[in-house]
């Protein structure tokens, strides 16, 4: 009598690559519970540091990301159909208050307040370094809204990771474009972008390094920036709570974080 074999097939359904912004790496396992809300499965380790979720039921599901030292994060994905290719996300770790800052890691904590002084939580903070030594790289040719999701880089005084936010801005400052850096293609100049350029720019465009933030209870919102920065730093920022927008530019330091005064929103 012929033994009665059993045959097993799984299949990855989604792959998530996270990593700390502050420093470009992987934080260590025991840091991070990654997670899908709903969903009793529980992710493989991959030898790059990858979470791996098999056999995951359904069309969509929500990432969650917990961490005594990082800020939540909750993501929506797409799951891919029978036989499509699973998504592969990267997701940026921002810090939270209890996050120790690398050694001689540039930063700036902003405090948001309103025009009672209380603190505005969920406000969203885009803020970029203009300056030719923070320059991460520099257009390799000229490009135009709707090309597609890659970008051909010179390098800069700095390097690019995936999941770092950046700003196109031409060089007379009048035009500025937010990305991001989704990751490296198979071609080494060639980087993946979260969305399509919109506007038109010409070789050799600056690519500036930039965090977008969110102000938690507290009012309180950390700004890191990775890699080489100039001794004295302007942090150009814009500002989003309740449907309205507020600009302002915030002296901070390279090697140091510094805690910058608070900002009453609406008096600026």
């Amino acid at each position: 009598m012929d033994r009665a074999e059993r045959t097993f097939v799984t299949r990855c359904s989604l792959a998530v690559k996270p990593f700390d912004i502050w420093t470009g790496t992987t934080p260590s396992p025991s840091s991070l519970i990654v997670s899908l809300e709903g969903i009793d499965r529980k992710p493989i380790r991959s030898s790059d540091g990858s979470y791996v979720f098999l056999d995951v039921p359904g069309e969509r599901c929500t990432l969650r990301i917990a961490s005594a030292a990082y800020r939540e994060v909750r993501e929506e994905v797409v799951l891919p159909a029978n036989g499509g290719t699973p998504p592969i996300v990267t997701v940026s770790l921002h810090p939270g208050r209890a996050y120790v800052p690398p050694a001689a890691g540039t930063g700036a904590i902003a405090e948001l307040r309103d025009a009672n002084g209380q603190p505005i939580a969920g406000a969203e903070i885009l803020a970029y370094i203009d300056d030719e030594t923070a320059v991460r790289g520099r257009l390799a040719e000229e490009r135009s809204g709707g090309d597609g999701l890659r970008l051909k880089i010179a390098p800069g005084h700095g390097r690019l990771a995936p999941g770092d936010a950046f700003v196109l801005r031409d060089r007379d400052g009048s035009e500025l474009e937010w990305n991001r850096m989704v990751d490296w293609t198979d071609h080494p100049a060639v980087i993946l972008l979260e969305r399509p350029i919109r506007g038109a720019w010409s070789r050799g465009t600056r690519l500036l390094p930039a965090v977008r933030a969110t102000s938690d209870d507290a009012g309180t919102a950390i700004l890191p920036f990775r890699g080489l920065l100039p001794a004295a730093c302007r942090i150009h920022a814009e500002i989003a709570a309740d449907g309205k927008r507020w600009q302002t530019v915030w002296q901070a330091e390279g090697g140091k974080v510094s805690r910058l005064p608070a900002f009453t929103v609406g008096s600026n």
